[in-house]
């Protein structure tokens, strides 16, 4: 396939982003200014606005989630920082938590708080803070797992999942020790049985503590080495274990570049990333692979229903308004308290199944081919409902369809789609169409 240099361009910051950041692309002269944009920290981190923590367990309901959802989709769709917002996703997805479990929206706000935090800085610190947290202590049921009554949940899926993946060397005498080792862990929910005894011990509201009297202190033998290990004894050895830095290497590289790494770059990006741990460092040495910007790598992914939220988002708005234009994301909503109406493009999402904080399981969010399938195409046009109104196509707003196209964030398009386009004259049904077109529903 021949990419043109304005859609390698679009591909960097695609994937390098959440969205398709059209005036920024245009104003680009490369795919390396482009790395370098995308890649810029420099711009003062946004602040999570507060949410204020229930005075019970069954004080908030889900729909509290929705306006740090509504804030979050605003920081992809803005923020000068593209890098930290993809981070912010990626971890969110590999760390995956749902409030279909937890049931505390707060809680679920306070990992996004972490995840943020910590989203560019170090994996090794990101690991142990996730650990700790307490919608993950709830969601994997951490908050049940003491001495002589061990509960392999978080054990199993840090291993599994969070760290060392399907086949990387563990076996399950090491998810019972490293179960064992993360025992202890307790949440602090207020108006509960010992919430006053917890709060004495220095746990605050919602707040995760270590009990040592549940806390099983034998000695284990983890990934070949006995000791009597705590949680954050045995997160360490199996950050020492090869296969956690390749693993998390290799899978970072898949939502970057697209591809899957060979053995030997899996293991050459994993063992610089095991030195410090340090995530943008890993993000680096990964774009800097010719892999990233070949041809190959171009739209090589699904566009996940967020991703296309975001771009649709950024398409609406009029040229040189860009990442800045007014486009309202609150319309993310929910069910109401009032009753069960519900409107805008979280229904949507919500029938996709891909509402951020309600993973489907501990795995994530689908991926791939499980997002073209005839449902999930459908709703797309559901996520539409994010833009007032179609924009016009001519005078004030994109003249033809290359022009719409690029607003997309696509620049390379088949001459099946630029007939279809072509023979529509209606703006909004030619928007609709663009949004719907094979080129948009990959990345």
């Amino acid at each position: 396939m021949s990419v043109s240099t304005r859609e390698r361009i679009s591909h960097v910051v695609r994937r390098l982003s959440m969205g398709a950041h059209p005036d920024l692309v245009a104003a680009l002269e490369s795919p390396d200014a482009a790395i370098a944009r995308a890649l810029d920290l420099s711009a003062a981190a946004p602040v999570l606005p507060s949410m204020v923590p229930p005075s019970s367990y069954d004080e908030q309901q889900p729909i509290d989630i929705v306006p740090t959802i509504a804030w979050w989709l605003g920081q992809m769709q803005t923020s000068p920082r593209l890098i930290e917002e993809r981070l912010v996703w990626f971890w969110h997805d590999h760390f995956a938590t749902s409030l279909a479990k937890v049931r505390v929206p707060y809680l679920l706000h306070q990992q996004h708080a972490t995840v943020r935090a910590l989203a560019t800085g170090s994996f090794a610190d990101l690991l142990h803070a996730m650990a700790k947290d307490p919608a993950m202590l709830g969601y994997l049921d951490g908050v049940t797992n003491q001495v002589e009554n061990v509960n392999e949940n978080f054990g199993r899926e840090c291993l599994e999942l969070f760290t060392m993946g399907i086949g990387g060397g563990y076996t399950q005498d090491d998810v019972v020790a490293a179960s064992r080792a993360c025992s202890g862990w307790v949440v602090n929910v207020p108006g509960r049985r010992f919430s006053a005894r917890l709060t004495e011990l220095g746990a605050g509201p919602w707040g995760s503590i270590f009990i040592p009297f549940r806390h099983d202190d034998g000695e284990k033998e983890l990934l070949g080495q006995r000791g009597a290990f705590d949680l954050d004894g045995a997160l360490d050895v199996i950050l020492e274990h090869p296969s956690t830095a390749r693993y998390v290497a290799g899978k970072l590289y898949r939502e970057l570049v697209g591809l899957e790494a060979d053995d030997q770059t899996a293991k050459r990006l994993g063992d610089d990333f095991a030195r410090d741990w340090s995530i943008m460092g890993l993000v680096e040495s990964t774009v800097a692979e010719p892999a990233f910007t070949s041809n190959a790598a171009v739209r090589s992914k699904v566009r996940t229903p967020v991703e296309k939220l975001v771009g649709i988002a950024h398409a609406g708005a009029l040229p040189g308004e860009g990442s800045t234009a007014a486009v309202d994301l609150r319309v993310v909503a929910g069910r109401s308290r009032a009753g069960d109406q519900v409107v805008g493009v979280g229904e949507a999402l919500r029938t996709i199944g891909f509402i951020p904080f309600v993973p489907p399981n501990v795995s994530g969010f689908p991926e791939g081919t499980l997002l073209l399938g005839p449902h999930q195409l459908v709703h797309t046009f559901d996520l539409l409902q994010v833009l007032p109104t179609a924009p016009a196509v001519g005078p004030g707003g994109v003249e033809d369809v290359d022009a719409l196209m690029a607003r997309f964030g696509v620049f390379d398009i088949t001459k099946s789609t630029r007939r279809v386009l072509e023979r529509e004259r209606d703006p909004g049904r030619q928007f609709t169409l663009a949004a719907m077109s094979p080129e948009f529903a990959v990345t």
